[in-house]
């Protein structure tokens, strides 16, 4: 009898720590497999569900050659500098439905030179703007799962060029009438997307995710195209030690005309990220990333390196 309710007991045990497992993972709305997919710089996730997220973080693209010049134009000759740019981000998503999340963000971010010859040759930039976008869970399993995203992003962007304008003045060209020989000027960057986005739940201590998005840029009244694709890997140490930490390893690229001039990314990214993972709603840790490049007005790419401190919470 004894033995009868000693098995009953453990069974009972065993059923119960089942159903509250499968109950953890009904509840997290970013789980497949058990496993919670992490926040990345780089690469986005295909769930459709509430949350807030803020980044904000800085960096400094180095390699940077600068042409000292005179007034007549002449290079006399070459050095070497740095950029140095501050950045900040909020992002809200809604789940709408089952089958459709909405999302809006805004941020700006600010760079410039960090040495008196790399202030002068590339002056002080800063752009600010918001973007709006969807996505849409085509296929939703247990372990995996496919979504369509869209999305569009309205920038203004702000030049200082003070050698620019300095150079205008004696050469007796400045206009105060035009607003592209003005120290100041201020022009639109708007760029938009349409892809896919997919994640993977190998194990609860292991997931795969990936983006494909195709798309464009209008800046300076010229068409771009710009096509985004990245993968990330995440571990989360939780589900196989007591530590609750989570690691991230991604890569990022960008291809076609439109990839110049992000001084914030990179048209080639890679990423290592660490995040707590202790509490099932919210996520607080640090990505750091280096980054190619490619610069507007053509030369050498430059070498990107910044961090960003992360939090995002789930509702």
């Amino acid at each position: 009898m004894r033995s009868h309710l000693t098995v009953t007991a453990l069974g009972l045990i065993a059923l119960s720590a089942t159903t509250a497992e499968a109950q953890s993972d009904s509840t997290c709305h970013r789980c497949l497999s058990g496993f919670r997919f992490m926040p990345s710089s780089v690469v986005d996730d295909p769930f459709a569900t509430t949350f807030f997220q803020n980044s904000t973080g800085g960096g400094s693209a180095v390699n940077l050659s600068i042409p000292v010049r005179n007034l007549a134009g002449d290079t006399i000759k070459t050095i070497n500098g740095s950029i140095g740019f501050l950045l900040v981000d909020f992002e809200y998503q809604q789940a709408v439905a089952k089958w459709l999340a909405l999302r809006i963000s805004a941020g700006g971010i600010g760079r410039l030179g960090t040495s008196i010859p790399s202030l002068v040759a590339t002056g002080v930039s800063a752009a600010f703007g918001t973007s709006f976008g969807a996505t849409v869970p085509i296929v939703h399993r247990s372990n995996f799962i496919v979504s369509g995203v869209a999305d569009y992003r309205s920038n203004t962007q702000y030049d200082v060029d003070p050698f620019g304008f300095a150079e205008q003045v004696a050469d007796s060209t400045y206009d105060p009438e035009s607003k592209s020989g003005a120290l100041l000027r201020s022009y639109p960057v708007n760029r938009w997307s349409v892809g896919l986005r997919g994640a993977w739940g190998i194990a609860p201590w292991v997931g795969v995710s990936g983006e494909l998005e195709p798309g464009g840029a209008h800046e300076n009244s010229q068409n771009k195209s710009l096509t985004t694709f990245g993968v990330l890997v995440g571990f989360d140490f939780a589900k196989r030690s007591e530590v609750p930490l989570g690691l991230t390893l991604g890569y990022r690229g960008q291809a076609g005309s439109g990839k110049t001039g992000n001084i914030a990314g990179g048209y080639r990214t890679a990423q290592v990220g660490l995040y707590y993972t202790g509490r099932p709603e919210i996520h607080i840790g640090t990505d750091v990333f280096y980054s190619k490049i490619a610069l507007a007005s053509g030369g050498s790419d430059l070498d990107g390196i910044q961090f960003r401190l992360v939090t995002r919470i789930d509702f």
